[in-house]
């Protein structure tokens, strides 16, 4: 088995009906990636920091 961790930042937006999307706002994120019989699963994700 094999195994990866991802980070990085994320955006949210807020969409709405006839209206541009507006940043609701942002985080960080750590995503723990496991491969098992030859696919990639995520297997724990991780958001904070939120603001």
């Amino acid at each position: 088995m094999y195994g990866a961790i991802q980070s990085g930042e994320h955006q949210f937006y807020i969409r709405e009906k006839d209206k541009k999307d507006v940043l609701g706002g942002q985080a960080k994120f750590t995503s723990v990636w496991t491969k098992k019989d030859g696919k990639w699963i995520m297997s724990d994700v991780l958001s904070y920091n939120h603001q």
